[in-house]
């Protein structure tokens, strides 16, 4: 998986094109090519509890106690008691 500014905890966006890297104090980019300082963000596609992706990046959460449901591949996990690492 090809890992983007955007993918890294290190990132915090100002709009949909841009944003501000944490580490090296300067903008970057959304969607170009992480840097040699690159952190993976939790997110759902980062979830062993994330199944069956589709093209446009939409899959199954399976982590969750109640049910399953649909999930953004992109949607930052941070705070969901469900999220697992994937090894």
């Amino acid at each position: 998986m090809d890992v983007k500014h955007s993918d890294c905890f290190n990132f915090e966006n100002f709009d949909v094109v841009k944003g501000f890297c944490l580490i090296n104090n300067g903008l970057v980019p959304y969607d170009e090519a992480a840097c040699g300082s690159f952190i993976a963000k939790p997110k759902c596609k980062n979830c062993v509890n994330f199944k069956e992706p589709d093209d446009d990046l939409i899959g199954t959460c399976v982590g969750l106690s109640d049910s399953s449901y649909w999930a953004s591949g992109d949607r930052i996990a941070v705070n969901c008691e469900g999220y697992v690492r994937v090894a």
